[in-house]
């Protein structure tokens, strides 16, 4: 037997913070987009259709396996701070690794309290994040060392690294073209 008045808290509170992180992601994007961060905005937007997709696979999960019926409600997002390159990563780096924290926490929860299946998909969640934090603070430091220079910047963004045709062929697996 289930307890419910476990479980259902739990899993409320994760769909919560996904679709709060979700927004976020959402939003930064748009000013990354904006500060000239093309690969930044890519990113974040795969970010946003990933967690998305977790929130929507859970609630419909927990109600064939629970007969829980749970929908997400978003908190507050605030991205109003990213208006330049540099605050845009700092920005950006220290919202993901709350988003991280937050969401490492409940899915150790979920297993702590037997419900690994919830956990497995905000596990591979964590992981791409996790990835993807040591890589925006590798940039930061590439753009430190260029003192922000905004060629040095989209070099990096379009050329060297090439974030933005990375998460582009990502993007496109994930359903989103801009390819024409």
């Amino acid at each position: 037997m289930q307890d419910l008045t476990i479980v259902q808290p739990l899993l409320q509170r994760t769909i919560n913070s996904l679709e709060t992180a979700s927004n976020w992601q959402r939003q930064a994007a748009k000013k990354a987009h904006m500060a000239g961060l093309q690969g930044e905005k890519r990113r974040l937007r795969y970010l946003h259709r990933e967690a998305l997709s977790i929130v929507t696979w859970i609630e419909h999960y927990s109600y064939d396996l629970l007969n829980i019926d749970i929908c997400a409600q978003a908190g507050t997002t605030e991205v109003g701070t990213l208006l330049c390159p540099r605050s845009t990563m700092d920005g950006i780096i220290a919202k993901l690794w709350t988003i991280y924290n937050v969401l490492h926490e409940i899915a150790n929860e979920l297993v702590v309290n037997k419900y690994r299946g919830f956990a497995t998909p905000l596990y591979k969640y964590l992981e791409n994040l996790f990835c993807y934090l040591g890589e925006l603070q590798r940039a930061r430091s590439e753009y430190e060392r260029a003192d922000y220079e905004y060629h040095h910047i989209s070099r990096y963004q379009v050329s060297w690294y090439n974030v933005h045709d990375e998460y582009e062929d990502k993007e496109e697996h994930q359903g989103y073209t801009d390819r024409k």
